[in-house]
């Protein structure tokens, strides 16, 4: 704990620095706006719209990837100068315990079938990518950042890290996964007459974790609750089991 501890606090005091270097395309002071712009304009689009496809990630993205593209900022860069809101992922994530912690009667009397559904889920979503790339002819670094698909991004990051991936890649699948299962998730199981708010956040979670639990949460605090516990857990077994099965 407290490594970790001393890690955050290293990483905080190199998000400070970054605001006192030069200024320039990738600095703070016009990356975090651009982000916050983006979302903002993204989110107005989405509202308007109605349509999943505009969800507020989907545009935001869109827009910051045209503006950097236009400044000529690579994403070590952006990356670099987004570091501020890479610090706050992680308070991010545990937020997400609230509607876990106003619904957990609920989930305890769910149980085991949750446990059941999280290890198929956690196992098949990456495997089944994983296989896929294997039979394309897929590089290892492509395998290693498919593994990491149904985890959220500090996780994600953590693990490409660890196994010697590449980040941005990882970063890229994640996020991909993530607008995909959100976008396109609901529909798809209430087409296969999943109308049990459990199961649907459950699912958003295990395979579209924190843009999943996003859309769970515009669904029910219900809905976001189990969506929630999904994306914990599942990101909690990955990162437990896949360093230990990519060594082999």
């Amino acid at each position: 704990m407290w490594s970790e501890w001393q890690r955050w606090l290293t990483q905080a005091q190199q998000v400070a620095g970054d605001f006192f270097e030069p200024l320039s395309a990738a600095h703070p002071l016009v990356i975090l706006p651009l982000n916050a712009i983006a979302f903002w304009v993204g989110l107005q689009l989405y509202r308007r719209s109605g349509s999943p496809l505009l969800h507020p990630v989907i545009g935001a993205s869109l827009l910051v990837f045209a503006t950097l593209w236009l400044l000529g900022v690579n994403f070590e860069g952006y990356q670099r100068g987004s570091g501020l809101l890479y610090l706050l992922l992680g308070p991010a994530i545990v937020a997400l315990a609230i509607p876990l912690k106003q619904n957990l009667a609920m989930v305890r009397r769910a149980g085991w079938p949750l446990m059941l559904g999280l290890l198929v889920g956690a196992i098949l979503a990456p495997l089944v990518a994983v296989l896929i790339a294997v039979l394309l002819g897929g590089s290892r670094t492509v395998l290693i950042a498919l593994t990491t698909k149904s985890v959220t991004t500090p996780v994600a990051l953590a693990l490409a890290q660890e196994l010697h991936g590449i980040q941005s890649l990882a970063a890229g699948v994640v996020a991909f996964t993530g607008v995909i299962g959100a976008v396109f998730g609901p529909s798809i199981l209430r087409r296969l007459n999943v109308t049990d708010e459990r199961v649907l956040g459950f699912s958003l979670g295990i395979n579209a974790h924190a843009i999943g639990t996003a859309r769970a949460l515009e669904i029910s605090a219900l809905c976001g609750a189990f969506s929630a516990l999904a994306m914990g857990l599942c990101g909690a077994l990955t990162a437990l089991v896949l360093p230990l099965v990519a060594t082999f």
